[in-house]
């Protein structure tokens, strides 16, 4: 899923060609362990273990993802976007940026060859946007379960899922199945204090 340009027509998490992996894969920086700790010891405050352990059960059971009937079947965690604005920009006439702002995200710009549905609270639309984390198994550290109790894994993907992240544009279709819309650039997500 980690590409960048047009999407295939037999399916959006599909690149139209292959070149589209020709870019290196996003990599985003990860935290080093003591600022890890650091985080955690603060969370240890004012989390509650409940939570916080819960959550990472319930993601340590997430199902992997499938193709089915030219559908892609993908755990991920939603944000809703609220708002899409076209704003200028100096991307090439075949491109737009659009300015997005999604529940629990810090806002952010997203250019595409596609025609968004623009929309803000004072004018709504019956489409409907989502910002998607695909669900990445790495992030519950499974590998080191010896290393850590339940409540330390738990408070460490709490601090983890707090980092930036790749994110996936999705737009609900007629049916109330959601389309991909491919972006020219990564879409870097990041959560709001």
């Amino acid at each position: 899923l980690d590409w960048v340009g047009k999407s295939s027509d037999f399916n959006s998490c599909l690149p139209a060609s292959i070149t589209s992996y020709e870019a290196p894969p996003c990599k985003l920086p990860s935290l080093p362990e003591d600022e890890i700790q650091s985080l955690v010891s603060s969370l240890q405050k004012t989390v509650t273990v409940n939570f916080a352990s819960n959550l990472y059960t319930q993601l340590r059971n997430t199902s992997a993802p499938r193709f089915a009937t030219q559908r892609l079947h993908l755990s991920c965690i939603a944000f809703d976007v609220r708002e899409v604005r076209r704003v200028r920009s100096p991307a090439p006439e075949a491109h737009f940026t659009y300015g997005v702002k999604a529940d629990g995200l810090q806002d952010l710009l997203i250019t595409t060859e596609e025609i968004l549905v623009q929309f803000w609270p004072a004018r709504p639309t019956d489409r409907k946007f989502i910002l998607v984390r695909p669900w990445d198994l790495s992030l519950l550290e499974l590998p080191d379960l010896d290393a850590f109790d339940l409540e330390s894994r738990a408070l460490r993907l709490l601090v983890r899922l707090g980092q930036p992240f790749s994110a996936l544009l999705l737009a609900q279709q007629h049916s109330g199945e959601y389309k991909r819309i491919a972006s020219d650039n990564d879409i870097i997500g990041q959560v709001n204090d």
